[in-house]
């Protein structure tokens, strides 16, 4: 395996101490996080939590919100200017149920305990992914190695999230950062699974890196474009955004999940007992619910799924099997 140059080892350390600070910050404002008590998707509410404000307040399934405090909810512009919400705050929300304009204040509350506590396991994971990735390329630099911790900074910076910032361009501009990169992460994982244990012949193909990276790309600039235009959150953005990041998300992890199958199919007994099983299983057991949840959630907003809210936590299994099955296989 080749060795990556002193370049790619400064990117990687810089990549990961921006994104290992911002999240730092992002996990000390966890604290200040607020919940109005309801879910919604493309401005209608999907869920109303029994007993929070939102249920107080008389909001119901199925209200179209049309304005929150006289400001539309589509204008991306005015949205960006106002301060986010803070516990004890008052907003007054315009709806449309069944064709009737109906008005209520919500009054936000803090977190509860379990969202507080699950945003800190998310962040924790968030950090054994950065951890993990930079373990396996501190002990060899290889292009694999690269690869694998460019997925995981990826996935950390996800997880770990950043600060809120008062400044709304420079926070669309941290969180268009966070999100590019996410994106690119995907593609990342597909190209360490084409080069580890064995290098792929698809590799080698004609464009093969265009159609690896491409999509991402595309994607990336589309979020760029629209995030610096600040374009109206209109449902037929929104739709198109929710079924564009659908088919990324269900292309780029069904690409890595049949690469597992078919190294692990092809593997021998010795190459399954020196890391490919655990990278298998680490990989099935560590993708698939957050998969089935991501479809469902995209696909059918108002269903809850059994346990949904914990399925992200088998994501932890990824970067520890994955590095605990490098370090074997390297060894």
């Amino acid at each position: 395996m080749s060795t990556v140059k002193s370049m790619h080892t400064y990117l990687v350390y810089a990549l990961a101490i921006i994104f290992l600070i911002m999240g730092v910050f992002g996990y000390l404002d966890i604290k200040n996080s607020s919940d109005a008590g309801y879910s919604s998707n493309d401005f209608t509410v999907t869920k109303v939590e029994e007993g929070g404000p939102a249920a107080e307040a008389g909001m119901q399934v199925g209200d179209q919100i049309i304005s929150i405090d006289n400001l539309d909810v589509r204008d991306t512009k005015a949205w960006s200017d106002k301060a986010r919400r803070v516990v004890g705050e008052t907003r007054t929300y315009k709806v449309n149920r069944n064709g009737e304009e109906i008005t209520y204040p919500i009054i936000s509350v803090a977190q509860s305990r379990k969202d507080s506590i699950l945003n800190r396991l998310g962040w924790t994971i968030g950090l054994i992914f950065l951890l993990m990735g930079l373990w396996i390329f501190w002990s060899k630099k290889t292009w694999p190695a690269f690869l694998f911790v460019m997925f995981c900074i990826g996935f950390a910076g996800s997880f770990m999230g950043g600060p809120h910032i008062a400044n709304s361009m420079l926070d669309d501009l941290v969180n268009t950062l966070i999100l590019s990169f996410l994106l690119l992460s995907f593609a990342f994982l597909v190209d360490f699974l084409l080069h580890f244990p064995k290098k792929s012949s698809f590799v080698s193909s004609e464009n093969a890196s265009k159609k690896l990276y491409g999509p991402a790309i595309l994607l990336v600039l589309f979020f760029i474009v629209i995030t610096i235009l600040q374009t109206d959150a209109s449902s037929g953005l929104n739709t198109f955004i929710r079924f564009a990041m659908l088919a990324f998300v269900v292309t780029y992890f069904g690409w890595a999940l049949l690469i597992m199958f078919r190294n692990y199919r092809s593997a021998s007994s010795e190459e399954k007992a020196n890391g490919m099983s655990l990278m298998f299983w680490g990989t099935i057991i560590g993708l698939i619910p957050i998969l089935i949840s991501f479809v469902v959630g995209s696909l059918m907003p108002a269903v809850s799924l059994p346990g949904g809210d914990y399925m992200f936590l088998t994501m932890a299994l990824i970067p520890i099997c994955f590095a605990l099955a490098i370090k074997k296989t390297l060894a």
